[in-house]
């Protein structure tokens, strides 16, 4: 018997773990609830890992299949698992945060058996593309050029049915907790996953270009929490945008290539968990005023567009990428609060949440080194929603008090005009100080 472990990949359709274990006879699934994980994210994000877990769960059962949950560090709990089972090779799709490379580590040297890691999270893989003397990117054009050259091979399709197999006397399944999100959660599990796909592809990819940069992001694909978890397999996501075609696809599936840039990152850049990719930008003046922190965080700060997103995204555990662009600008270049802060906290409002994805996306806007022009493109937050927002209905619905005006609806706790100039001038100091 072989044991595929379920960690950013909580699908059955084009998935390598599975599909290498399935072709060397009887399998069973499994799914460690990490404490180091679960302990340290969200309630919202909590509950929607549960809630596709439990999805999972049910599409094994369907093919005649068993999954596993399991509680404790994976170091722990694989060894047990897999000596209870007779468990011959244990599968999993490779994960490479310095989280996992640590966990996965551990859990080969205590296994006592071959761990297989597979490809599946990217489209490819973060350490596939290099420079042409074997460096890492840290620039996105050049990577995409690379990216759009290299595109992975076919997805695999879902099992239709698993090999029966019999679990020995004491082997519970095991329980998926129940939490609380409070808010509104998504349909849970891949064939929902794959019905979004579609829907957006007949529906919202024709018109993407013109639509994706609109703050109230109806014109987006609303695929990222599916992403994060693995739930859609990006490389059949890219497939079918490709399939349809036009500059919607292009431009779609670049920002499925930007993923991959943002694992490619922190792959090669694992400090980045902590500090700025070029770390002199670190030198900027921060402002660790908590009052102003939590306006910030609250959607308090009297600047609509601001406020807007962040009150949205309490709410909702979504935002447009436009909205994560203004809000992360504001709270590194004009507030200049700690952006690791901000950066861990708004993470934690995200129902998508991914780690590479959003460090990348702050040090980009905060312009910390992931941006090729990094200090002098800071956003006129008021043009942001007029050009963006231009009738006001989103800022209207977020923050009734603006009336859908994009200029301050109380005294702004920060002085745009003012914070820009300082931001400027600090930036330029340490530009010339190179």
């Amino acid at each position: 018997m072989n044991l595929v472990w379920h960690r950013a990949d909580l699908r059955l359709h084009d998935n390598p773990a599975l599909h290498q274990a399935l072709a060397q006879g009887p399998l069973v699934g499994l799914v460690v609830l990490d404490p180091q994980i679960l302990e340290n994210t969200s309630p919202r994000r909590r509950a929607w890992f549960y809630q596709n877990v439990r999805a999972l769960r049910k599409a094994y059962q369907q093919r005649g299949g068993t999954l596993l949950v399991r509680t404790g560090p994976p170091w722990v709990v694989l060894p047990q698992v897999a000596e209870a089972l007779g468990v011959r090779q244990v599968f999993a799709v490779r994960n490479t945060t310095p989280y996992a490379h640590f966990r996965d580590a551990k859990v080969a040297a205590a296994l006592g058996r071959p761990l297989h890691l597979l490809p599946g999270q990217y489209v490819l893989e973060p350490d596939r593309l290099t420079k042409p003397d074997g460096t890492p990117y840290t620039v996105f054009t050049p990577f995409s050029k690379r990216w759009w050259a290299h595109l992975a091979p076919a997805p695999l399709e879902a099992p239709q049915r698993f090999p029966p197999v019999a679990l020995p006397p004491g082997v519970e399944m095991g329980e998926v907790p129940e939490e609380a999100p409070g808010i509104p959660l998504p349909p849970a599990g891949e064939e929902a996953a794959l019905r979004a796909l579609e829907d957006f592809l007949a529906n919202k990819l024709p018109f993407y270009a013109k639509t994706r940069d609109a703050l109230d992001g109806k014109g987006v694909s609303r695929l990222s929490y599916y992403f994060t978890l693995g739930v859609l397999s990006p490389r059949l996501a890219v497939q079918r945008a490709l399939r349809v075609g036009g500059e919607g696809a292009q431009k779609w599936v670049n920002e499925l290539c930007w993923r991959d840039f943002s694992g490619h990152l922190l792959h090669h850049h694992p400090e980045m968990m902590r500090r700025a990719i070029d770390p002199r930008w670190e030198a900027l003046p921060w402002n660790d005023d908590l009052e102003l922190f939590q306006a910030w965080l609250e959607g308090q700060t009297g600047i609509p567009v601001v406020d807007a997103a962040m009150r949205e995204l309490r709410a909702t555990g979504f935002l447009s990428n436009r909205g994560r662009m203004v809000v992360a600008q504001f709270a590194v270049k004009l507030a200049l609060l700690p952006w690791q802060k901000c950066e861990r906290a708004f993470r934690d409002l995200l129902l998508d949440g991914d780690n590479a994805s959003n460090l990348q996306g702050w040090q980009w806007a905060g312009g910390l080194g992931v941006d090729a022009a990094p200090y002098f493109r800071v956003f006129n937050l008021i043009g942001q929603a007029e050009q963006h927002d231009p009738e006001g209905s989103w800022l209207e619905r977020w923050v009734p008090e603006s009336e859908g005006r994009p200029g301050p609806y109380k005294t702004p706790l920060v002085d745009l005009a003012k914070a820009r100039q300082r931001y400027l001038e600090a930036a330029q100091r340490i530009a010339r100080r190179g």
